[in-house]
């Protein structure tokens, strides 16, 4: 049986008339002569300037683009705090003023290995800062150009989220939440320690403190973003046998900073 390149040449008078190399990329390609002339392409050239042309995501944009929709599904944004930022945020106490510059400084420096313990009574700002630092961190760029991801959920959301996740109608799984919550450049935990926490009689684990711990494990050496009403005793107590494993690594590379201060929302009445 004749080759297909030797009917084609038979059919429409076509011989080759050499090689040459592409400046481009340094590959030999073959040259023809043909009734229009002299021609020949780089097919590897030619290929990436096809894909290029299709405008396709790349394999980076992809991964984040499943990223954000995953981010867009567990984060929930009450009204009061959609239009928080640092700059909004306005202290009443020295504790607070503080607090705000370390906001600050948190986004303009922000690294994706440091990580922020903010601590202190109810109504005090803490979830408003902790909503305005995940805002201002996803404006900021890394060194190749792109947005930075972070994902702000209450532990009591991530919890129900997971606890979903077993319903054969949920479009999440535990893992894809939990690879989310590894993948993310900052994770903002809030209001630590709000989760129902039924201890067992001879005080092991619990689901809920089982989850606990491995999202704190997932974020060691990573950037995480804590706002809890309780001291660090209280919350060892708080999620018995589990408890000084949770908080070490919850406070592992972590800022400290406990607000004070009369509750904000005491002003409301």
């Amino acid at each position: 049986m004749r080759r297909f390149d030797e009917m084609i040449k038979e059919k429409f008078g076509i011989e080759e008339a050499g090689k040459e190399t592409c400046e481009k990329c340094g590959e030999t390609y073959t040259l023809y002569h043909t009734p229009k002339g002299t021609v020949g392409a780089c097919k590897p050239c030619y290929d990436k300037e096809f894909i290029q042309s299709l405008d396709l995501p790349t394999k980076d944009e992809y991964r984040r683009s499943k990223v954000t929709g995953v981010i867009s599904e567990l984060e929930r944004v009450t009204s009061d705090l959609v239009d928080a930022t640092v700059n909004n945020y306005q202290p009443k106490d020295k504790t607070q003023v503080k607090a705000k510059e370390i906001a600050k400084n948190y986004i303009m420096n922000f690294d994706k290995e440091h990580s922020l313990v903010l601590s202190g009574n109810p109504g005090l700002g803490k979830t408003h800062l902790a909503y305005a630092i995940a805002k201002g961190v996803r404006k900021m760029r890394d060194d190749d150009g792109n947005h930075y991801t972070t994902l702000f959920i209450k532990s009591t959301d991530l919890l129900q989220k997971i606890k979903a996740t077993y319903h054969r109608e949920s479009t999440l799984s535990e893992d894809r939440i939990l690879n989310l919550i590894d993948q993310v450049d900052l994770l903002v935990l809030d209001d630590v320690g709000s989760e129902y926490i039924k201890k067992n009689d001879d005080g092991s684990e619990t689901w809920a403190t089982d989850i606990l711990y491995k999202v704190a494990d997932m974020r060691l050496g990573k950037a995480l973003v804590v706002t809890t009403n309780y001291n660090e005793s209280s919350l060892v107590e708080k999620f018995g046998n589990n408890g000084p494993r949770v908080i070490d690594r919850l406070l592992d590379n972590a800022e400290r900073h406990r607000l004070e201060g009369e509750s904000f929302r005491k002003n409301r009445f």
